[in-house]
């Protein structure tokens, strides 16, 4: 007998694909020009005096959602469908990701970065749970779940992104009380490692 609650996986992939869309692009909307530009002239190293700090959030804040946009695609390639779970649990997902866009640019503005550090990388962690918990459902618990890998190497798999995401965002965390700057590094530097795609699609 069929489920009811079983619903065709493009409308959701779609809505996430837009939703995702908007927030980079709200991203690089937060950018924010000398309250002087019009009245005062500026030289090129002074305007990148003020925009590089927004820069340097925004390159990891969007290498962040891009990364989760490929993954997010992966996980839609080997769904069969989506039920209601499912939905709720990627609604969940988008709404960590939307908490990315404040922080980020409380970064920018090249004060109090310790605590607009602290609210980042408490939101990249929201987002890396709940990722990781849609993830884990999607594949160990809806049933729609497509793949020719064994439970063994779906399992290992999981306890490696666990380590890659949750776990390197409390250290990161941690690394703020010595330098905020080691922090977003080590962010950045293992969201890299996400870009080259796995062996296995």
């Amino acid at each position: 007998m069929a489920d009811k609650n079983i619903i065709d996986k493009a409308r959701l992939e779609n809505f996430s694909d837009g939703v995702i869309a908007i927030l980079i692009t709200i991203l690089v909307m937060a950018f924010e020009i000398p309250e002087d530009f019009l009245i005062k002239k500026y030289s090129i190293f002074e305007l990148l005096e003020n925009l590089i700090p927004q820069l340097i959030s925004y390159a990891v804040s969007f290498l962040v959602i891009a990364v989760h946009l490929f993954n997010h695609h992966l996980l839609f390639s080997k769904m069969k469908a989506v039920n209601a779970t499912f939905i709720w649990l990627n609604l969940l997902f988008l709404f960590s990701l939307s908490l990315i866009v404040y922080p980020t640019a409380l970064l920018g503005q090249n004060h109090n970065q310790e605590t607009a550090t602290m609210l980042l990388i408490g939101a990249y962690f929201f987002k890396a749970v709940t990722f990781r918990w849609l993830h884990h459902y999607a594949i160990f618990k809806s049933g729609l779940y497509t793949t020719e890998s064994t439970k063994k190497e779906l399992r290992k798999e999981d306890i490696i992104s666990w380590l890659k995401g949750p776990l390197v965002e409390v250290i990161a965390f941690l690394l703020i009380f010595i330098d905020f700057r080691l922090a977003l590094g080590l962010i950045f530097v293992v969201t890299l490692t996400y870009v080259v795609p796995p062996k296995k699609l």
